[in-house]
C-alpha cells in the first residue's frame, strides 16, 4: 500500500482528515513540513501548474522531494487541479503518488472520459487519482459575492454515482457550497451538509473538500466527522499568513538586507497557520 492510500485509510477509520497545503516556494513548503512534524500528523504538499510556471518543474518538485525525504512526518507530494492531462501524466511519470485531474469545467461525459484515461494511466504506475464533479467558483474579495457564487454548480448525487462507477477514481472533490478564496466582507457561505450526507449515502469513495480557507470551522469538523471528508485543501489562508508576516516585518521598522531573516519569519507564520489547520482536521 502506498503512503497516500494508507493516509486516506487511516483518515476514514479515524473519522479525521489530513490537510493539503499548496506551496510554490521553499519557505512555504518547509513551513508545511515543520507543522506536520510538530503535530505528528500527515499532510500533502500540493503544487499547481501555475506554481510550476513560476518556479520550474524540476526545480519545484525536486525541492519538495528533498523536504519530504528529510522530514520525519508522513508527507506526500500532490498535484492540485491538474487541467492538462499530459501535464498530469508528466507528474505521474515524475513519481507523484497523488494527482488531481480537474476536468470539471468540461461536460459530464467528457469529464468522465478524461478522468478515466488518467485513472487507467495512474493506476498502472501505482498513483492515486482525485477528480472533481461540479463547479467550484473562485472568489475574489474584489468581486461581489452573489455574482461569483451564481457560477457554482453543486455535485449532483446521480451524476456522482455514475461518475465514480465509470471512472474508478480514488477520491472525489465534491462541491457543496465551498469556494476557492475568501470573502472577507460578508464571510464565506456555509457548507450544504444535507447534500453532503446524501452524496455520502450514494458512494463510498472518499471525499475531498476544496476551498477550505475561511470555511466555518464547525462546518468543516461536521463534514469530516459525520460525512466522511478525508482531506481539506488550504491555500489562501497560507498565502495570507506568509505575506502578512512579511508586511508586518517591514512596517515594524526593521530594515535588513538578508532575505533569510525576512523569509524565515514568513515560514514561521506558515507553520503556525498549518498547525492550526492540522489540529482542526485531525483531533476531532
Amino acid at each position: 500500500m502506498t503512503l497516500i492510500k494508507e493516509i486516506i485509510k487511516n483518515a476514514q477509520e479515524g473519522k479525521s482528515a489530513f490537510g493539503m497545503f499548496n506551496a510554490s516556494n521553499l519557505e512555504v513548503a518547509q513551513g508545511i513540513a515543520r507543522a506536520a512534524e510538530e503535530k505528528k500528523m500527515p499532510a500533502l504538499i500540493g503544487i499547481t501548474e501555475s506554481a510550476v510556471e513560476y518556479a520550474g518543474f524540476l526545480s519545484l518538485i525536486n525541492m519538495i522531494k528533498g523536504i519530504i525525504e528529510e522530514s520525519s512526518a508522513d508527507l506526500v507530494m500532490h498535484l492540485d487541479h491538474g487541467k492538462d492531462p499530459e501535464f498530469v501524466k508528466k507528474c505521474i511519470d515524475a513519481g507523484f503518488e497523488s494527482v488531481m485531474i480537474d476536468s470539471s469545467h468540461l461536460e459530464f461525459e467528457k469529464n468522465i472520459e478524461v478522468t478515466k484515461d488518467i485513472v487507467d494511466y495512474a493506476h498502472k504506475k501505482g498513483a492515486t487519482v482525485q477528480a472533481e464533479l461540479g463547479k467550484i467558483p473562485k472568489l475574489d474579495i474584489s468581486v461581489e459575492q452573489g455574482v461569483t457564487l451564481a457560477k457554482m454548480e453543486k455535485t449532483n448525487p446521480d451524476e456522482l454515482e455514475e461518475f465514480v462507477k465509470r471512472t474508478g477514481v480514488d477520491t472525489v472533490a465534491i462541491i457543496i457550497g465551498n469556494i476557492h478564496g475568501m470573502y472577507e466582507a460578508e464571510g464565506n457561505p456555509h457548507l450544504d451538509l444535507d447534500l453532503l450526507k446524501i452524496l455520502r449515502e450514494r458512494v463510498s469513495t472518499p471525499f475531498i473538500l476544496h476551498g477550505g480557507s475561511g470555511t466555518p470551522s464547525e462546518d468543516v469538523t461536521r463534514a469530516i466527522k459525520e460525512c466522511g471528508i478525508v482531506s481539506v485543501n488550504i491555500d489562501t489562508e497560507v498565502r495570507i499568513a506568509f505575506t502578512t508576516a512579511i508586511h508586518e516585518f517591514f512596517t515594524s521598522g526593521q530594515m535588513v538586507i538578508d532575505p533569510r531573516k525576512v523569509l524565515s519569519v514568513a515560514r514561521d507564520a506558515v507553520q503556525k497557520k498549518v498547525e492550526e489547520k492540522i489540529e482542526l482536521f485531525g483531533n476531532l
